[in-house]
């Protein structure tokens, strides 16, 4: 996940700093996963020679959420890590798709019983390429795990111990030969993948579970939304989705910073569609693949050049 190779630099707590140099403690902060994090990706424009990163803004706001609903407090102001998101990828001198990953967590003297105070955060950087260009579309299965709801964990809140729940989903879906799980939430409903949204088109409507689903506030759920109503001109409608839906969707996709727009050919071993990549997916690639990397040059408000 981190790349083969490590960065020159992190920026860690202000400062630009060696990669063997940037060292946590073991505290009470990372034993009981009392952090939170972003993934945001950064894109280069060949034509162009410049890399962008999507939607920072957004991303970072989600963060500033999370640290509240944390009950956390940082020293750094929302401006300070936009510029730094920025830095440490041109001190690293990425020409590629990349991601950036700003991750807070609680001071080491913060315990379980208390969780209120202080926090240290970095921003890690990689490269990461795009999958965009994938041919194949996955297979998923409905889990028999149930996604955590917002009166247990909120999972609106991108928090490392929020992934316990998807990595256990996720390991009992591949060790039974599936790529991809999705997972139902407390009343029953589809919510989500482990690492992503889901969206399904039915009689030339596109469908997404709402953000009362238990769902992660997703910022290319977002994206793809808007692209959907106002570039491909279709409709999209946010309602509960029951399971047996999906089996007759005429097609299914995950999406998210890692996912990307990520098709789904099967489900429960039910053939979706024509069980390859379906046409309105395929549009969804092609226009969300051109808006990331500037192609495209509308949303402009949505790509920070890196200089």
């Amino acid at each position: 996940m981190w790349g083969d190779t490590p960065p020159e630099y992190l920026w860690y707590d202000g400062k630009m700093t060696p990669w063997n140099d940037a060292n946590v403690h073991v505290s009470q902060g990372h034993i009981f996963a009392h952090s939170i994090f972003e993934g945001i990706r950064a894109y280069w424009n060949d034509e162009e020679e410049r890399l962008y990163i999507f939607r920072l803004k957004e991303h970072l706001d989600r963060l500033y959420r999370s640290i509240k609903l944390m009950r956390m407090t940082s020293e750094f102001k929302i401006g300070q890590v936009t510029s730094a998101s920025s830095e440490v990828l041109t001190i690293n001198g990425y020409k590629e798709d990349t991601y950036v990953f700003p991750t807070v967590f609680f001071d080491p003297m913060v315990y379980l019983n208390k969780m209120i105070g202080p926090t240290h955060m970095f921003i890690h950087t990689f490269p990461h390429a795009s999958k965009l260009d994938k041919p194949d579309g996955a297979s998923a299965c409905i889990s028999s795990w149930t996604r955590i709801n917002d009166n247990i964990l909120p999972a609106r809140v991108k928090c490392w111990a929020n992934y316990r729940n998807s990595a256990i989903a996720w390991t009992d879906a591949s060790l039974k030969g599936f790529d991809e799980t999705l997972l139902l939430n407390s009343r029953g409903k589809i919510c989500e993948a482990p690492g992503a949204c889901v969206m399904m088109l039915q009689n030339g409507v596109v469908i997404t579970p709402p953000v009362t689903a238990d769902i992660l506030e997703s910022v290319t759920r977002a994206t793809l939304i808007q692209i959907g109503r106002e570039v491909l001109g279709l409709e999209v409608v946010e309602r509960e989705i029951d399971r047996t839906e999906l089996y007759t969707a005429d097609e299914i996709f995950l999406c998210g910073t890692g996912a990307e727009v990520s098709p789904i050919s099967s489900i429960d071993n039910y053939t979706v569609g024509a069980g390859g990549i379906g046409p309105v997916t395929e549009q969804f690639r092609r226009a969300y693949n051109d808006i990331i990397r500037g192609i495209d040059t509308r949303y402009e408000e949505w790509r920070t050049v890196v200089e």
